[in-house]
């Protein structure tokens, strides 16, 4: 199947999937209801969501398995999507979904912190499970970082996972090691994506180089309110995948002193307006605002692209973006927050 056949036929399923995904009402509905209960009936009864949630139609609903099963949603999606690519554009989307594999990892390291119970880690593993080749009785029964590295010996993920298991035990930092993950996702990403060159690596650039730069000025100004790390080792920590921001700018920002200097190195409009945003709203939702610049981003791409990769990337970070957004508001709800309060942290705008 050559490229000009594989991304109309994908990209095709793809349209169809995204017009059936939440719109503004649907989020304006749920926000109010009063109970995770009503959220679950509200998605099952009125959205695509249906089929997806049907394992748990009639039982009690708990908020960790309604969220595991809405997660789950994107393992179907990974097997849609592979199933009609082939050559690099299959080991993109693989790599692609690593992700989420590295989200799992995350919990991972955080749950070895803390007393935890084997159906917590069942519920919370969603993508190492279905998507990686580790076996869940594995992983469940994961009880300090040295178990950790035992189970992943035979990974990609093995290498930076035992670089930092020194320091792990010394200090219990996990903020290194999950920013050396991600730096190793994405300069993968980018080496895979110049394979495949052309009009898809244009899109690939844009989207995901986006992402890319706004995660390495989080970071930057993250470590600068949190932590206390020289130029040099947070220059060693930034994605190497750069867009709109060049090294000797992050270079420039990881000098400031105060975390809000940034700002005057962050040559990019668009970059500054997100920026400032973050910094004068909660900025403890940094992600928040890179997300939806992101997701604005995505949906204008999702209507130019049919024939190359970038749609199928816009769908993924849209669908991303709804059921974090879904988790968001069940989560807000479960606690009584206000419904200006659940807003706040939506990342789709004009809800």
């Amino acid at each position: 199947m050559g490229l000009a056949v594989q991304y109309p036929v994908i990209n095709a399923k793809i349209r169809a999937l995204i017009s059936k995904m939440l719109d503004n009402e649907d989020y304006r509905n749920i926000i109010k209801l009063s109970s995770v209960q009503d959220i679950f009936n509200y998605l099952y009864n009125n959205t695509y969501y249906h089929d997806k949630l049907a394992e748990l139609f009639g039982v009690e609903i708990h908020r960790r398995r309604f969220e595991s099963t809405l997660k789950k949603t994107f393992i179907d999606d990974y097997h849609v999507i592979m199933r009609f690519l082939k050559s690099g554009s299959r080991d993109f989307f693989k790599q692609f979904f690593a992700k989420f594999e590295i989200e799992d990892i995350k919990m991972l390291l955080r749950t070895i912190l803390i007393e935890h119970d084997e159906e917590y880690l069942k519920e919370g593993l969603i993508y190492l499970g279905n998507i990686g080749e580790i076996d869940i009785k594995s992983l469940t029964a994961i009880r300090s970082y040295q178990d950790l590295l035992t189970v992943f010996e035979d990974t990609i993920y093995y290498n930076v996972l035992n670089r930092f298991a020194d320091r792990y035990e010394r200090d219990r930092n996990l903020f290194p090691v999950e920013m050396s993950l991600d730096f190793q996702y994405f300069s993968r990403l980018e080496e895979l994506g110049k394979k495949l060159g052309g009009s898809d690596y244009r899109y690939i650039e844009d989207l995901m180089g986006t992402e890319a730069d706004l995660l390495n000025i989080q970071w930057i100004y993250r470590i600068k309110k949190y932590y206390n790390l020289s130029s040099g080792e947070i220059l060693n920590y930034l994605i190497p995948f750069h867009y709109k921001i060049n090294r000797d700018n992050f270079k420039k920002m990881s000098q400031v002193v105060k975390a809000t200097d940034m700002e005057k190195y962050i040559r990019y409009n668009k970059y500054q307006e997100v920026f400032r945003k973050a910094i004068t709203g909660n900025s403890d939702i940094f992600g928040k605002y890179y997300l939806a610049f992101l997701l604005k981003k995505s949906i204008k791409v999702k209507s130019t692209s049919f024939f190359n990769i970038g749609n199928i990337i816009a769908y993924l970070i849209i669908k991303e973006c709804e059921i974090r957004d879904i988790i968001t508001i069940v989560e807000g709800v479960r606690y009584s927050l206000s419904t200006d309060k659940i807003k706040e942290y939506l990342i789709r705008d004009g809800v």
